[in-house]
């Protein structure tokens, strides 16, 4: 399964909010930026269902609702092996768009090594997403005039 996340990054800097972040009032604007979030989910070797994953036309997707700096959002489903021997599963984060963007966003999952057999129930897994609300992260985005970012989100199935 690869779970694919486009992020678009809008009106990141209204009224002001590029000069680090102060809207012009003395207040941080920087956090009061959202950034709109949906990931699409392909699956391979495993059943992926229910929970956060939204379905149309064969396709999956998670909606992490907008962003704002410093967030923390989560998604859960069910994970079911259609392998006919015990599995583990494993993540793997990929192709940061831009790259550098990985030093600011966090991504971990709370999967406990938990083995899925052919006749095991399905398992619930909760992937986090954390924003990193730094300055840094904020002085990245201008110096790549960042409008947009993106990674792969890979989740698949091992032999044990």
């Amino acid at each position: 399964m690869t779970l694919v996340f486009n992020f678009l990054i809008v009106s990141w800097f209204n009224n002001g909010a590029s000069n680090n972040g102060n809207n012009g009032n003395g207040n941080n604007g920087a956090n009061d930026q959202t950034v709109p979030t949906t990931g699409t989910l392909y699956v391979s070797g495993l059943e992926i269902y229910g929970g956060d994953i939204k379905s149309d036309s064969g396709n999956g997707s998670i909606d992490w609702g907008e962003l704002s700096l410093g967030d923390s959002k989560n998604a859960s489903f069910y994970v079911q092996s259609t392998s006919d021997i015990d599995v583990e599963l494993g993540l793997n984060v990929t192709n940061w768009t831009p790259p550098g963007i990985e030093d600011y966003i966090t991504i971990s999952w709370d999967y406990n090594g938990t083995l899925l057999g052919p006749s095991s129930e399905a398992l619930l897994v909760t992937v986090s997403l954390d924003v990193s609300s730094s300055g840094d992260f904020i002085d990245f985005i201008v110096a790549n005039e960042v409008t947009s970012f993106g990674f792969d989100i890979t989740v698949y199935a091992s032999d044990s």
